[in-house]
This record gives C-alpha cells, structure tokens and sequence, in this order.
C-alpha cells in the first residue's frame, strides 16, 4: 500500500491534474456460512465477499489502488482473502492467459492492516495495488477470475471476515484520504476515484439469546416494582 501511496501522490504532484470521470467499477456479493441472509446473520457468522473490477475502457487507466475499508473493527475479525495477479486486461486467450493488463502488487494471499488517522480510521484490507507504464483500456470483460478461467466471471478478489455485529463494508477508491492511499490514475496522470460497491451486513441475537436477555429484562422490571 505505501508504494501505491507514493506513487499517487507523485503523480498528483506533478500533473496536478482534476479528478477524472469514473471509468472503473467494482461489484461485489456476498455468502453467509448460516446460509442466512445478510441482514440475518448468527452471531459468528463468516460473510465472504466476492469482487470483480471493471472498466469502460474510457479514459484508459494507468494504476488502481483498492481497497476493504470503513468497516467496524469490534463486529469483524479478518478471516481469509486472495486476489489475481492482474486485471483490465487488453487480450486474453483461454487455456493461454491475459496480457498487457495491471499487475497487482498484492496478488495471492492478501492481509488485514490498520490505519490511525485520515476519513477512514482503523482496520483495511488491500485488493489491488498497481500502476503501469502505459494506460490500459481493457473493460474487464475478459478478466480470470480466481478460478482461472478467463471471461469466467469467478470473482477477482474474494475476502472472508467473521462478523458478531451490524457493519458497512466498502470496497474501491477513496482518493480523497490520503492516509489509506486508494485511487485510480488515469493517462496523463489524472487522479480519480471509482465507484464503489458496499456489502451491508446485520447480525441479530440467537432465539436463545434473546429469550434469556427478555426474561432478564423482565426480572429486572419484576425486582424494580417490588422495591
């Protein structure tokens, strides 16, 4: 993440460039291990999201950070994530590969970091973190997924997190924190963001839980009346 900060921040230096129309998206769902809904999740419960990135191939882009952020830290715990090692992507072949696309530098197994300052305090995960030398115009469309098939449609990135409370998670751009560093640049060195997708999640008590928090309750109301 620090070498794309550097690199954004260069680059805004020096072309000192207005934002540029969103030309990068990024979708997501989500899958409860429950097989609850997401706004019915257990206590516990791991929600895992799935991510692909596109684009409209207009203006071309030059570089990409992303990222997981804003969610809350005391209702998730960083389980798991993987993400491919490039994307956008001008040609690719099946059974063959992709080309002339943007690697990312956080490609694999991905990580949990945390921030301190900035819009968006507290704990991230990284998904794409690249720039090329040349701007790229592939949409996407093309992509492999995690699966390895190209226009496959598999996700892209897919992170698991085990949730105990009702959290927002946002996935993409935010060029306008500095601290988390995301954003995407376009030729010429325009600095713009994407358009985020956001998987909202809710947990609610067990049956058994919330009986013994009602009989507690009215114990608490029974004891009151009596004194």
């Amino acid at each position: 993440m620090r070498l794309f900060t550097s690199v954004l921040a260069s680059m805004a230096m020096i072309f000192a460039a207005s934002a540029a129309s969103a030309a990068v998206s990024f979708s997501a769902t989500a899958t409860s291990g429950s097989g609850n809904p997401l706004d019915a999740l257990l206590p516990g419960d791991l929600v895992t999201i799935n991510i692909r990135i596109s684009s409209t191939g207009s203006p071309a882009v030059a570089g990409v950070g992303a990222s997981i952020f804003g969610y809350d830290a005391a209702a998730t715990e960083f389980i798991s994530g993987d993400a491919v090692a490039s994307a956008l992507h001008n040609t690719c072949i099946p059974d063959v590969g992709c080309f002339t696309g943007i690697d990312n530098q956080v490609a694999g197994a991905l990580s949990e970091g945390v921030v301190n300052t900035g819009a968006f305090p507290g704990p991230y995960v990284q998904i794409f973190n690249g720039v090329s030398t040349t701007a790229r115009t592939g949409t996407g469309a093309l992509d492999f997924g995690l699966d390895g098939v190209v226009g496959g449609g598999d996700a892209q990135f897919r992170v698991t997190f085990a949730v105990t409370g009702s959290t927002v998670f946002n996935i993409g751009t935010n060029s306008a924190d500095p601290i988390l560093g995301n954003a995407v640049v376009f030729a010429g060195g325009v600095i713009g963001d994407a358009t985020n997708a956001q998987i909202a999640v809710t947990v609610v008590p067990e049956p058994g839980t919330a009986l013994l928090m009602g009989l507690g309750l009215a114990g608490l109301a029974a004891a009151g009346r009596r004194e």
